[in-house]
């Protein structure tokens, strides 16, 4: 394969089929799929989650259940769906009996938790590379429902920006993790790294208020600009704005940057909303999910300031698989 394609070149450029559907849909490039089937929209989703490139290889498997689901059921959150279903396809280099009983027993908390049944799926073998099996792989496509669904496309010039929650916990986490960074780690960090909350009824609640949304899975920058490629407008952010956890408040300036604009793993949404709509999403706020106003929908840039109007320089927008 030739070197210098991201992630998002490879689909624009080898899986925009360009085959039609008979199924009224917005085609690829948003969290999900919103396909009109008769009267009902049905938002569809699909991540693939792997030990070794999500998860450290001796992860806790109760916790790879729960993030496997979660971060499926945070694309339903930003469409702003009710979780109904989801099918689940797992490779495993073996029957690890005790694993898989962890792995069940996380998956079926995180299902019960948003009604979300499993109705299907597969399971095969890893491939082996020299005679060493690769490690568990898991794919999971859900699917929810909704009367307004969302996607990254419909934002306004003059919109507010939000954004859910406090950003860049997992990423300090996983920094402290791979000892890139010195901090102690603590049990909050790990925790929003390894069992992320889904902002499913946020992203109900946001119906009718929200003209455009994703959810922060890459970084903050790369799926804000997500929603900016989509509307085909720009944004001017202030980096002061936005909640920050007592955790990352610890650690240096230039690092709460780092991990809040570009770290990802995060699994909060991003939004835009006209000014109007500003009170009805004050109230939506609560003590476990802070909302932020950081900024404003411009016709086109991406501009990054702090509150004193200094400009904010960043070297990457987010995480990108083949970046």
């Amino acid at each position: 394969m030739g070197q210098g394609s991201s992630e998002f070149d490879l689909i624009a450029r080898y899986f925009c089929l360009g085959v039609p559907s008979v199924w009224d849909s917005q085609g690829i490039g948003d969290d999900c799929a919103i396909v009109k089937i008769g009267e009902t929209s049905v938002a569809i989703t699909v991540d693939t989650v792997a030990l070794g490139t999500h998860f450290f290889d001796d992860a806790d498997p109760y916790t790879v259940g729960r993030k496997a689901l979660a971060v499926n059921l945070s694309d339903l959150a930003a469409a702003g769906a009710i979780p109904r279903a989801f099918f689940l396809a797992i490779s495993l280099p073996n029957a690890d009996n005790a694993w898989l009983k962890r792995f069940s027993c996380g998956l079926q908390e995180e299902a019960s938790r948003y009604g979300c049944a499993l109705l299907g799926g597969d399971t095969t073998r890893t491939v082996s590379v020299n005679g060493m099996p690769a490690s568990a792989t898991m794919t999971i496509t859900a699917m929810g429902e909704g009367q307004t669904l969302r996607t990254r496309q419909g934002a306004q010039v003059g919109d507010d920006i939000w954004v859910s929650g406090t950003l860049g916990d997992a990423y300090a986490a996983l920094k402290m993790r791979w000892g890139h960074w010195t901090d102690s780690l603590t049990d909050y960090l790990a925790s929003r790294m390894d069992t992320p909350t889904p902002r499913v009824a946020l992203g109900q609640a946001l119906n009718g208020l929200a003209h455009a949304s994703a959810d922060v899975s890459d970084g903050f920058l790369a799926d804000l600009e997500h929603i900016l490629e989509r509307s085909h407008l720009g944004a001017k952010l202030n980096v002061d704005a936005f909640a920050i956890s007592a955790d990352l408040a610890r650690l240096p300036r230039d690092r709460q940057l780092e991990a809040i604009l570009t770290g990802g793993d995060d699994y909060e949404l991003v939004w835009t909303a006209p000014k109007s709509a500003r009170e009805r999403i004050k109230a939506l706020a609560s003590d476990d999910c802070p909302l932020s106003l950081v900024g404003e929908i411009v016709a086109e840039g991406l501009l990054v300031e702090d509150a004193s109007g200094r400009t904010v320089t960043y070297d990457r927008l987010g995480f990108d698989h083949f970046g």
